[in-house]
């Protein structure tokens, strides 16, 4: 099930209520981000092919912020592993990372290998917890526990 569109459904309710809330983009979400860059120009950052970059910005903007990083997964996680550990697992900063998966069209650079796990990259990472949800009930329950607390989530949608 696709729920990108779900994600920022309940992402822009947030926003509604909280303004710390940002949402950064490694370059994509283009027909499901257009409606939260549109409603809180001011909360939105879209950081470019350049996950590494947006998972540093991400935990700067902790200090103050909420941020959320929206990328492909294997970009979030293989990519960007290093800041990822070092950056908000190690430091427990409240950065949610959100994963997406790629269409198969974009070839084996864009999407996770048969003998690649999401859960194994981020296996022995201290403080993130881990939400794959299947539906949108499931969603929006694992958007309210890691928007709840203060410490590093992933969501895979």
């Amino acid at each position: 099930m696709d729920l990108r569109k779900q994600f920022v459904d309940n992402l822009i309710k947030l926003a509604e209520n909280d303004k710390s809330i940002i949402l950064l983009s490694g370059d994509l979400g283009f027909n499901f981000l257009e409606r939260f860059a549109e409603k809180f120009p001011d909360q939105y950052i879209n950081c470019g092919i350049a996950e590494e970059n947006m998972i540093g910005v991400a935990a700067g903007l902790a200090l103050a912020k909420k941020p959320y990083c929206y990328s492909n997964a294997i970009f979030l996680l293989s990519r960007a592993h290093e800041f990822v550990r070092d950056d908000v697992a190690y430091n427990n900063t409240n950065v949610k990372l959100i994963g997406t998966g790629a269409a198969g069209f974009l070839g084996f650079s864009h999407n996770i290998g048969k003998n690649e796990s999401e859960k194994n990259w981020l296996q022995g990472m201290p403080n993130i917890k881990q939400f794959y949800p299947k539906n949108e009930k499931e969603l929006a329950e694992a958007l309210k526990i890691s928007y709840k607390n203060n410490s590093p989530a992933y969501v895979r949608i």
